[in-house]
């Protein structure tokens, strides 16, 4: 289903993620933490965006769940 991977600037807020996606089937964690969807992350369209912006250098991983069709 893949992932993608990315690094915190500090500042940038928002992520290009896959189509079709919402916060219900993807898991996002910020250096091995556990980001929670609509508190931590919205998603719209292909964008994520952070409620605050990860650190710099921080680690974000953004792992895609299975679609039920």
């Amino acid at each position: 289903y893949g992932q993608a991977t990315a690094t915190g600037d500090g500042s940038t807020t928002t992520l290009t993620i896959n189509s079709g996606r919402s916060v219900s089937d993807v898991l996002l964690d910020v250096n091995g933490i556990a980001m929670t969807p609509t508190t931590d992350y919205t998603i719209s369209g292909t964008t994520l965006t952070f409620i605050t912006a990860p650190a710099a250098s921080a680690e974000i991983t953004v792992r895609y769940l299975p679609i039920n069709t």
